[in-house]
């Protein structure tokens, strides 16, 4: 080429760079301009504009993070967590800005917002920014958004809101409006409260408790760094999903919180080496019966719902390491001794006397398999056998007609009606060995839960004596009118939970103070506003005398009283250690039971099947019930001294006997033989109760017909 042509031909295409390079350069200060006035105009002096391009906006004041969508959060009694209940999986957990580690704090402002401290709300060289971002891959991207405008984008838009221009005014516009109206570390604490972080968890709270099993308080640098990372994508950077791109994302925030000389570059590098393990997500849940009892009880007494999702803080009764042992013991014993007596089931309540606080509540052996959920320590459908006599005995001493001491002839009995689910067919109560005794004081036919004996004491003080007796102490189940209740009443013929029968045991645990279950401690909602604190002393109610529950307690724990039957020494005492227990045994085997107390600890056990089909080998509550009850009942009361009670005043003491004043020397009525009916023959259907009623009992047939039905209890 000639060299006067090839000098034009270098002149001409330096020109065509130089027209290009100034024409790049007036495109992006064309965009730079246009995107300063798009974002700047609405929210000059211009309102009219303003309002034309991003119309009505929402009122950004009356804002605050507690106010949020949150979830419920249920704690034992020393604070530890037993259950987070979020809406289907999702899960906000709200905290003040001053609990999170400033490592949390500090790594989002890096990696967000560099400029959040000094901003109105927007960042117009991070628009520019992705003003030319979103030129030169010829669409609107996400970026240049600081942590106002996610939050307003979260709090009123929307999370995932269409990429229009308008949209873009619109959060810039209230971003800066929200900027007017709350300090920096409102609105920084608002958006760690509520932005997205994956796993089902929205707030940094809820995001520290799902990934790694700590709290916000709690962050390492390390675990900080990698949640920082996520809201920009939670999946594309999940440490779950994609660990590669999560390191890579976990990086980039350390430089950026390295370059605003937030940490040094050593921290930086600790943090990038630190051995991080992220879980996939779970909802944690302990003691899952006595939850959901926690949960009826929230609804009944304070109208409480978690579907309110107004982050009710719950603090409860329980104590987790009385819980945790309670469900062991229930658990070995039937993994041990299920098979041999066919029981697969188990209960366990405990309670604090002195306050009728719920300590520990296994309401099942298995939560989770089929039918698991029944609440079996607050279900009234299971019969509580001879543990009901405590009940009947009550009754019988506060009557004045019998003592301790009063004597009781064990007889056979065939009473003419009473039988079956009918109630029309002779009826003849059998004790558990199938034996009679001969005369016996009511300690010994107590103690050793004889049940002819119990059924005479139940007929002289009269059945509604004993059901008043139940139902102050704290039995709530027996609600129908007595005329619906027979003579097996004191055989435990009806239904009564678990729950009941450890108050009941309390109420002679406190010399007769009766205390409602208590659940809750304390209720706070998410605005950190009191809604309840449990008062003991709004609980009593004075069910019996301190001198009746006294004399009861006395029989109920003399190991003598029932060696003739359960031998001595067994599980229903607590070596060195004073301890009332009752056990009891339904009808064929059916429910296995032990009551006991102390002064400071009433614990009540179940064992049996869900489908209420029998024991085996004639398995009774001693045997059953009684091995839990008694390991529960050691390891619960470690380290603490023995307790009793001191004889009160108006109790007169004659040897090792107790009796209410005056009572000392009673006839003795149940030592003589029952009434016999006057008639030989009768029609269930036509007999008068006069009929049946001889010297005021209720009379017995003087022979034994085909068919009636025994009656067992132990």
């Amino acid at each position: 080429m000639p060299r006067k042509r090839r000098s034009r031909y270098v002149f001409h295409r330096r020109l065509r760079l130089l027209r290009e390079g100034h024409r790049r350069a007036r495109v992006r200060r064309i965009i730079l301009i246009s995107a300063l006035l798009l974002f700047a105009l609405p929210l000059m002096a211009v309102p009219a504009l303003a309002a034309e391009s991003v119309g009505n906006l929402p009122a950004v004041d009356g804002l605050s993070s507690s106010g949020f969508k949150q979830d419920m959060l249920i704690f034992d009694r020393h604070g530890t967590l037993i259950d987070d209940i979020g809406d289907h999986g999702d899960h906000r957990i709200v905290v003040p800005l001053n609990y999170i580690s400033p490592f949390i704090r500090q790594a989002t402002i890096a990696i967000e917002d560099k400029t959040f401290y000094k901003n109105s709300g927007i960042d117009f060289g991070g628009i520019a920014r992705a003003a030319i971002a979103d030129y030169t891959h010829h669409h609107l991207a996400q970026g240049g958004s600081t942590i106002s405008q996610q939050l307003v984008k979260q709090v009123f838009i929307g999370p995932n809101p269409p990429p229009t221009i308008q949209r873009k005014l619109r959060e810039a516009a209230l971003a800066v409006d929200l900027n007017g109206r709350y300090s920096k570390n409102q609105i920084l604490e608002m958006y760690l409260n509520t932005i997205y972080y994956g796993s089902q968890s929205y707030g940094i709270e809820a995001a520290a408790r799902a990934f790694y099993h700590t709290t916000s308080h709690d962050l390492t640098l390390g675990q900080a760094a990698m949640l920082a990372g996520l809201p920009q994508a939670p999946t594309q950077n999940s440490p779950l999903i994609n660990p590669t791109q999560a390191k890579a994302r976990q990086l980039e925030v350390l430089n950026a919180m390295v370059a605003q000389k937030m940490i040094t570059p050593a921290q930086a590098l600790a943090a990038e080496n630190e051995k991080l393990q992220a879980f996939y997500p779970s909802n944690p849940l302990q003691a899952p019966h006595f939850v959901d009892y926690v949960l009826q009880m929230l609804q009944q007494q304070w109208h409480i719902r978690p579907s309110d999702r107004k982050g009710y803080r719950v603090y409860t009764t329980l104590d987790l390491n009385l819980q945790n042992l309670a469900e062991s013991v229930v658990r070995n014993q039937i993994n041990s001794q299920g098979n041999y007596y066919d029981f697969h089931d188990g209960a366990l309540v405990a309670m604090d006397p002195k306050t009728g606080q719920v300590l520990a509540m296994v309401g099942g052996a298995d939560y989770y398999r089929p039918g698991g959920q029944i609440n079996m320590a607050t279900t009234t459908t299971r019969q509580p056998g001879s543990s009901f006599k405590m009940f009947t005995y009550t009754a019988a001493i506060e009557s004045g007609k019998l003592n301790m001491t009063s004597p009781i002839l064990d007889q056979p009995l065939v009473f003419p009606l009473g039988g079956g689910t009918d109630g029309l067919k002779p009826w003849a109560p059998l004790n558990y060995d199938k034996r009679f005794h001969g005369t016996v004081p009511v300690k010994i036919a107590m103690g050793n839960s004889l049940n002819i004996p119990a059924v005479k004491v139940e007929l002289l003080t009269g059945i509604p004596a004993v059901l008043d007796a139940a139902r102050r102490m704290g039995v709530t189940s027996l609600n129908k009118d007595d005329s619906n209740y027979g003579k097996s009443l004191t055989l435990g013929g009806y239904g009564v939970s678990p729950l009941d029968m450890v108050t009941g045991a309390s109420t002679l645990a406190t010399l007769g103070v009766r205390h409602r279950p208590a659940p809750v401690l304390h209720i706070q909602d998410g605005l950190g506003k009191t809604i309840f604190n449990y008062d003991p002393a709004k609980n009593e109610f004075r069910a019996v005398s301190q001198q009746v529950a006294f004399i009861i307690d006395s029989i109920m724990s003399d190991d003598r009283n029932r060696c003739m039957e359960f031998g001595c020494g067994g599980d229903l005492t607590l070596p060195g250690r004073h301890v009332g227990a009752k056990t009891g045994t339904t009808q064929d085997f059916r429910d296995n039971w032990t009551v006991g107390f102390t002064p400071s600890l009433a614990a009540a056990v179940w064992v049996g099947n869900s489908d209420y089909h029998p024991l085996a080998h004639n398995s009774t509550g001693i045997v059953g019930a009684a091995p839990i009850w008694h390991q529960f009942m050691v390891q619960a009361l470690g380290g603490h001294p023995d307790e009793w009670f001191g004889v009160p005043a108006g109790v007169d003491q004659v040897g090792g006997n107790y009796y209410l004043p005056g009572t000392e020397s009673l006839p003795p009525t149940l030592a003589r033989s029952w009434p016999t009916c006057r008639f030989r023959s009768f029609n269930p259907y036509t007999i008068s109760d006069a009929q049946l009623i001889v010297d005021g009992l209720p009379c017995t047939l003087g022979y034994i017909p085909r068919g009636v039905l025994a009656g067992t209890s132990g």
